[in-house]
């Protein structure tokens, strides 16, 4: 559920970036990053490997404008995708408003991708969630 700070006027929306490894993640931030108003944007930070993989996640915070009193903040996420980090993954998850989950587009890899969404299906139910129920967005 989005973070409301009533005493200083502040509406904090969490999106996370799930997918498989080498889906395009990352990329996605770096690519609003640069399109965006530099006034809007926060610093893009990436824990990445030596091998430039994500290992723990990438954050991206936007000033996006108001809703009525209230100063409206993103923070886009990205998980890592590599299976082994499935306790990162598991951990960006938390507090998650909304999903978008990024598939490879490579048809040899439909079964990264189907094996990616069940890993977030499970996720979410372990914290409660019903993938029908939290905005989902594929691309």
């Amino acid at each position: 559920m989005a973070f409301i700070n009533y005493v200083t006027k502040n509406l904090a929306i969490k999106v996370v970036y799930y997918g498989p490894s080498l889906s395009g993640k990352t990329s996605n931030l770096r690519y609003i990053y640069f399109k965006m108003d530099p006034a809007s944007c926060g610093e893009l930070i990436c824990l990445e490997t030596e091998t430039e993989r994500t290992f723990f996640f990438d954050l991206l915070p936007l000033k996006v404008g108001q809703i009525a009193d209230f100063k409206v903040h993103f923070q886009l996420m990205t998980v890592p995708g590599q299976v082994y980090y499935e306790a990162s993954r598991k951990s960006v998850l938390k507090g998650a408003d909304g999903i978008v989950f990024v598939a490879d587009s490579q048809g040899p890899l439909l079964d990264a991708n189907l094996e990616s969404f069940r890993g977030l299906r499970r996720h979410l139910r372990e914290r409660h969630l019903d993938v029908d129920q939290i905005p989902l967005v594929f691309q």
